[in-house]
């Protein structure tokens, strides 16, 4: 899910970055807070850190459930 991760702007200074509940729904209130920012591309950054650390672990996953010994 390549939006899993999202920068929510809660007020003029302040940047969520959150996690999606679901895949089938989009973005709420329920949707995990992983960390807040006074700087939006800092925020930005974060996001895109964490879904390139997590599609590196979906990768592992997938080859190691493929190849399991």
């Amino acid at each position: 899910m390549e939006d899993r991760y999202y920068v929510q702007r809660l007020t003029e200074q302040i940047f969520l970055v959150r996690e999606r509940i679901s895949a089938d729904k989009e973005p709420g209130p329920d949707d995990r807070i992983f960390r807040s920012f006074d700087i939006r591309h800092a925020a930005y950054m974060y996001a895109y850190g964490m879904y390139d650390a997590q599609r590196k672990l979906d990768a592992q996953h997938a080859r190691s459930a493929q190849n399991p010994i």
